[in-house]
């Protein structure tokens, strides 16, 4: 039987978590300090089948109504390989007390592979993103601007030229956040509080990651900003906003060639643009689809898994689901998942 190992050292975590060919920062240990803040506690996990380490889980547990609790491990857990996903849930089953262990591995499939199936283990909605966008970075700027669509490489180009790039600190958090809450009342979007986004550029400036905040500006005036987060070679574009003001200048799209050239620099070989919908035409965020498809790059899914752990599991999803469904309503006037 493998052995469950909780691991207590930031570094240790974030050095066995990045060691996987499958992973991500949303299992990196400043991940789980930021999602304190939501009510949730992080349990670091790490699954080792004698002294090989087999997977290993940052697992976040949340309270619910009814002394129910939800077990969750986003974008994790971290695997050398997905077949040794059943393993790997079932020994982590053996460290949490939950209704369900909710497990979605950064594996990153083709768009339109057939998710895998495992036995024990149960298809289930995400909570992350599903679908998404990688860029290959190793192939340097000007292969990553001849693989863009012909309109978006002139954006490029004039970006370039209009604004000022820059990759910035705590101290661009204002302009940053400005951008960001205008844009999300824009687009009927929820957000959390400030402190919570201060939080996330705080924790992932952590051992073997960093959080950074990318720019476009003209005449001083920020148009456009992201906060990005880097950890294992890859860079997750997480949250960003924009401007309507001077629109000539392409401001987001110089926003993100910053943040490109700044994971180029630093020798990372992926670039997440987190988050695309599963059907692009005619959902809510066909703008956001038509602006990051224009990137070109690779369209991924994430598999999505549950592993039941009482028989209370089915009712609590089905609230679950009502639940985002309401809250859907409430702010958008729409049911449907923003991404769906």
């Amino acid at each position: 039987m493998p052995e469950l190992v909780e691991i207590p050292d930031p570094e240790a975590w974030n050095r066995l978590v990045a060691s996987f060919p499958i992973t991500s920062a949303l299992q990196s240990w400043g991940w789980g300090e930021v999602k304190r803040l939501s009510g949730w506690t992080p349990k670091r996990l790490a699954v080792y089948q004698g002294e090989v380490p087999l997977g290993a889980a940052q697992v976040l547990l949340r309270p619910l109504p009814g002394g129910l609790r939800l077990a969750y491990a986003p974008r994790g857990p971290a695997l050398g390989r997905l077949e040794d996903l059943p393993a790997v849930a079932r020994a982590l089953a053996r460290g949490v007390r939950a209704t369900h262990l909710v497990l979605e591995p950064e594996v990153g499939l083709g768009a339109e592979e057939e998710v895998p199936g495992f036995p024990g283990l149960l298809p289930e909605e995400p909570i992350q993103p599903g679908f998404s966008l990688w860029l290959d970075l190793t192939q340097g700027e000007e292969a990553l601007l001849r693989g863009m669509k012909e309109m978006h490489r002139r954006n490029a180009r004039l970006a370039l030229k209009r604004t000022q790039l820059s990759v910035e600190g705590e101290g661009a958090f204002p302009e940053f956040f400005r951008l960001f809450a205008e844009t999300n009342r824009r687009a009927k979007l929820l957000q959390h509080a400030e402190d919570y986004y201060r939080a996330v550029l705080r924790e992932m400036n952590q051992p073997l990651g960093e959080a950074f905040i990318a720019l476009a500006r003209k005449e001083g005036e920020a148009l456009a900003a992201g906060l990005f987060v880097a950890f294992a070679g890859k860079v997750d574009y997480l949250y960003g906003g924009s401007s309507r003001a001077h629109p000539e200048a392409k401001a987001p799209m110089g926003m993100h060639l910053a943040a490109i050239r700044h994971g180029i620099s630093r020798g990372y070989h992926t670039y997440d643009l987190w988050g695309v919908p599963r059907t692009p035409e005619g959902s809510h965020a066909e703008g956001i689809w038509r602006f990051k498809e224009g990137f070109g790059g690779r369209r991924v899914r994430f598999p999505v898994y549950t592993l039941p752990l009482s028989p209370l599991y089915r009712p609590l999803k089905t609230l679950l689901r009502l639940r985002k469904t309401w809250v859907n309503l409430r702010v958008r006037g729409n049911p449907r998942d923003v991404l769906g």
